[in-house]
């Protein structure tokens, strides 16, 4: 799982690439927190096409603790109701804060974070408002001192600069290549950072759900397991030809 080469980069492809991927945590929810720091450790749910007071419209991001409801990102309001109703009208019940969704404020805050990424990185690929690959090759290194790498020290700075300069949370993965990267900002969320260093991508990756791999989805899941590969490491095993047999071009 090489990943691609990220946009200016001219390294030989042996040698060892320092890649973050850095995705924030429910960000329209956490820029409603940043609107109104009483919300922080509130369950937080943001509706598109939603009006406050209203029960139209659809979730657009569900806060953590909105989660552990069962209310969901492209769920319909009236369901999430359901599951979770507003404040005020809870009674002594769980209950979440509901808001419409404010591109202009969230681009506002993005543009923030955008700005610490250009700072910490040459080279930069926005892959939408939330979240970004880095390559900081060049800013750091897979050395290790005291025990801990170089490039997860650094990371971590580009994670703390986040929370101190704009104060949203992010999650940081740091990998030879963008694949594995991605994977990893996505296994301590939320607030996590995961190092992967060379040598030990193919490890850390073998005993993950199929699933969690980067471009399969629920549907290639599925198909995936009926030919019995469940793990990244089953997945690796299987070989290009029974891949191509089964999904063609695709598969390879």
């Amino acid at each position: 799982m090489s990943g691609r080469r990220l946009p200016g980069t001219d390294r030989d492809e042996g040698e060892a690439r320092v890649v973050c991927h850095v995705d924030m945590d429910c960000f329209y929810a956490s820029c409603e927190r940043l609107r109104e720091p009483e919300l922080d450790g509130e369950p937080v749910v943001v509706g598109m096409g939603y009006e406050s007071g209203d029960d139209a419209g659809a979730v657009a991001t569900a806060s953590y603790e909105a989660r552990e409801y069962g209310v969901e990102s492209a769920q319909a309001i009236t369901q999430a109701l359901e599951r979770l109703p507003r404040v005020d009208e809870a009674g002594a019940g769980p209950a979440a804060h509901y808001r419409p969704v404010d591109l202009d404020f969230y681009g506002d805050v993005a543009d923030e974070v955008k700005k610490v990424l250009h700072d910490c990185a040459d080279i930069v690929r926005e892959v939408s408002i939330d979240e970004a690959y880095l390559d900081v090759t060049d800013r750091t290194a897979w050395d290790v001192v005291d025990g801990r790498t170089l490039a997860e020290g650094y990371a971590r700075h580009v994670k703390e600069r986040i929370e101190r300069e704009v104060g949203v949370p992010a999650s940081v993965g740091v990998a030879p290549n963008m694949s594995t990267a991605k994977v990893a900002s996505d296994h301590d969320k939320p607030d996590g950072l995961v190092a992967v260093p060379p040598g030990t991508v193919a490890d850390f990756l073998e005993p993950l759900d199929v699933e969690e791999i980067h471009g399969v989805g629920p549907v290639t899941a599925r198909e995936l397991r009926a030919i019995g590969v469940e793990t990244a490491g089953d997945l690796a095993a299987a070989g290009p030809a029974v891949l191509r047999d089964r999904f063609g071009e695709r598969g390879v």
